[in-house]
């Protein structure tokens, strides 16, 4: 890359920001949808292969190569820029995505989710980089608060669209209509980014790796990876628990267990705010307040757990206490990261896809729903305290941040 396109003569505040934020706000919510997809297409991709490791082929290895891709891309990123990895890394996966559609067998299903895994991390912790640099200051934690809404969104909409797309017109096309949308994409983000300046001089690639080591080793970084950890963890166990449970105790059938999980959509529109929140309270009283907020709500949840509408209740302001956590969280990395913060949102991604593949072994624990609930809570009550812990001596902000 030459010189000039690593300083190139950008004046950031006087840039658009509505374009590139709806874009990447588009792109993630794409993006994403293609980890949650797999709970509904694997037993319909093994009645059709004659496949009983479906569920592994589409989520396992996915899944594994996702979380690899995070502490891969994101010091790429720091090293080239943001846009030379968003833009080809969305192409390619437009690529993995069209030839899933037309797998032979479940171990080429397998192969090409773990390219399709890797490709898709390109995207999460770059595209929060690339709004912490590229964006006006003012438009910082709104678009770091869109884009995570985007995020939660996903999960509930991924698995939406791939049970419709698939009962109506089979599994293949749940990845064909998509791929199509991820070339669009590429174009878009081509089309849209700039190129932000790099804020230090270039290094070496392997010196970028190194510095994953180190900023894990910081305790005001390391604590807040740690917290991390619960969030998507108490996420995805909640709501694993919670569909067998509406169906063997209140009778709901898949689709009524599906508006169940849409209602926690609303929750989400928290996350937008967050990022004035932000700005108002700081991002360690936010996550704080998200965390507790998740906590409580859980407690209710376990507390009341006979009655439908308390449950559905419940979860709507879990979500929407996990809605305040993720945006605060990653203002709060991005802000103590420095230039390093690609590689920095890379561990992030990470520590919160670790507690993500935890969640779904939650229903195979003997203690009950209420009991796994409580359990839950004090996960989160934990992830507040190591917030707190992490932030003695105040936020300590770098420059540059979102």
């Amino acid at each position: 890359m030459s010189a000039k396109l690593r300083t190139p003569l950008i004046d950031v505040e006087s840039t658009p920001a509505a374009a590139p934020l709806a874009i990447l706000v588009i792109c993630a919510l794409l993006v994403l949808m293609q980890l949650y997809l797999a709970i509904p297409l694997s037993p319909i991709l093994s009645e059709d292969l004659a496949a009983g490791d479906a569920a592994v082929a589409l989520g396992t290895v996915y899944s594994l190569a996702y979380g690899l891709g995070f502490v891969i891309f994101g010091p790429l990123s720091d090293r080239f820029g943001r846009k030379a990895v968003l833009v080809p890394g969305m192409a390619a996966l437009a690529v993995a995505t069209a030839a899933l559609s037309l797998a032979p067998s479940v171990g080429v299903v397998a192969g090409l989710r773990a390219a399709q895994g890797l490709l898709a991390s390109s995207f999460a912790a770059v595209a929060l980089a690339y709004v912490g640099e590229a964006l006006p200051r003012r438009w910082r934690s709104t678009g770091v608060g869109a884009v995570a809404t985007a995020f939660l969104v996903a999960g509930i909409v991924g698995q939406v669209y791939a049970q419709v797309v698939a009962h109506a017109l089979g599994w293949r096309w749940v990845f064909g209509l998509a791929a199509p949308a991820f070339a669009l994409c590429a174009i878009g983000l081509h089309v849209v980014l700039i190129q932000p300046p790099l804020d230090r001089p270039p290094a070496r690639l392997a010196q970028r790796y190194r510095e994953l080591a180190a900023l894990a080793r910081q305790p005001r970084l390391g604590l807040v990876y740690a917290a991390s950890c619960t969030v998507l963890l108490s996420f995805v166990a909640m709501y694993a628990t919670l569909g067998p449970l509406l169906q063997t105790r209140f009778g709901l059938d898949h689709g009524e267990v599906l508006l169940v999980r849409l209602a926690g959509l609303p929750g989400m529109v928290l996350s937008p705010l967050a990022g004035w929140l932000v700005g108002r309270f700081g991002a360690t009283r936010v996550s704080v307040m998200g965390f507790v907020v998740a906590a409580a709500s859980l407690f209710f949840e376990a507390v009341t757990a006979a009655s439908l509408w308390s449950l559905v209740l419940g979860s709507a302001v879990f979500v929407a206490g996990i809605a305040a956590v993720v945006p605060a969280m990653i203002t709060l990395i991005a802000s103590r990261a420095g230039p390093a913060r690609g590689g920095a949102l890379g561990l992030s991604g990470l520590a919160l896809f670790i507690g993500a593949s935890v969640g779904p072994l939650a229903p195979d624990l003997p203690i009950g729903f209420s009991g796994l609930l409580v359990c839950l809570a004090s996960l989160l009550l934990l992830g507040a305290a190591l917030i707190t812990l992490s932030s003695r001596g105040g936020e300590g902000s770098m420059p540059c941040a979102p």
